[in-house]
């Protein structure tokens, strides 16, 4: 996923059912077709931020929901607290068509690298 606010990089974003919790035995079986994002947010990179050569990536934990929104945002590691809250904000504002399981939508966790990544120009 292209990251437009930096000179390079790409946001990474792994899944999983969120399964509340149930036994291995209760837990639903059958194909799951991960999301689609509709709409994609890049966060701020702000030039205070590039000025002072802040670089590397922020990890958010989030849940897509069966309805294709964004929630239950949480700051795995940080970078800078302007940046991390702008990662937020981005991720936020995403749309998803959600994923299923046997045709059925279904809630995610989902853990998503974002890279900020500036390369001053040559």
């Amino acid at each position: 996923m292209p990251n437009l606010t930096s000179a390079s990089g790409s946001w990474i974003l792994n899944f999983a059912q969120l399964d509340d919790n149930l036994p291995v035995y209760e837990r639903p079986k059958g194909k799951l077709s991960g999301p689609v994002a509709l709409r994609k947010v890049d966060p701020k990179y702000p030039q205070s931020a590039i000025k002072q050569r802040i670089d590397g990536e922020v990890i958010l934990y989030a849940i897509i929901r069966k309805d294709g929104h964004v929630d239950s945002i949480q700051l795995v590691r940080g970078l800078d607290p302007l940046l991390d809250q702008n990662a937020m904000e981005a991720l936020a504002r995403w749309q998803f068509r959600p994923a299923t399981r046997e045709g059925q939508p279904v809630d995610l966790e989902a853990v998503i690298h974002i890279p900020f990544h500036f390369n001053p120009p040559e």
